[in-house]
């Protein structure tokens, strides 16, 4: 085996294990640790309570509605939460 096949091999391995981590992580849902939710950009906040909401209710939430328990989630995980606490953990009706 050549350097650059080696090269290669690795790169392909590396991006291999980031698609599986990056795909892990938008399908959590409630199921978000404090911790991940707290370092995501505010689309993939938005995407995960969007999840919790629809696994809840079984429907679409309105774009209020993700907004309040985006904050919610945020100011979850700022006080009560701790590191391993999931977003599902937040009080929704």
């Amino acid at each position: 085996m050549g350097m650059t096949t080696t090269g290669v091999r690795f790169g392909a391995a590396v991006l291999a294990v980031a698609a599986l981590t990056l795909t892990g992580c938008t399908k959590q849902g409630g199921d978000t640790t404090c911790e991940n939710y707290q370092k995501m950009s505010d689309a993939d906040q938005r995407e995960q309570v969007t999840k919790l909401y629809k696994d809840k209710h079984n429907e679409e939430p309105s774009a209020i509605i993700v907004s309040g328990l985006q904050q919610q989630a945020i100011v979850y995980c700022k006080t009560t939460g701790k590191p391993d606490s999931k977003i599902k953990e937040i009080p929704i009706s």
